[in-house]
């Protein structure tokens, strides 16, 4: 009885020893995974705390173009009417030149 004792101790031995490296070897790879993911945080923190100045940049650039784009309205209107002007006058002219008026 006594060497069965003996050799069901020695096989729970063998087995909390199989469990401790494998629980050993998990917790490396835990820490691994934690360290890694920790430096992952860090450079999408460096990386997204520029995400304002470059949204602040690209507004103040888009106010500037809806500005660049009024007056190129403004002025395309202004061309546009000169040319009306032109070719009114120069159907004025034909006419006046042919003798029709």
């Amino acid at each position: 009885m006594l060497l069965f004792i003996i050799i069901f101790n020695l096989v729970i031995t063998c087995i909390n020893c199989y469990l401790v490296l494998k629980l050993w070897k998990l917790y490396n790879s835990l820490k691994k995974i934690t360290h890694d993911l920790i430096h992952l945080e860090e450079q999408i923190n460096e990386l997204f705390s520029l995400v304002p100045d470059v949204i602040l940049r690209g507004q103040q650039g888009m106010a500037g173009l809806r500005q660049f784009y009024q007056k190129f309205l403004i002025q395309l209107g202004m061309v546009q009417k000169v040319f009306r002007n032109l070719k009114l006058l120069l159907k004025v002219w034909y006419r006046l030149d042919n003798g029709f008026l």
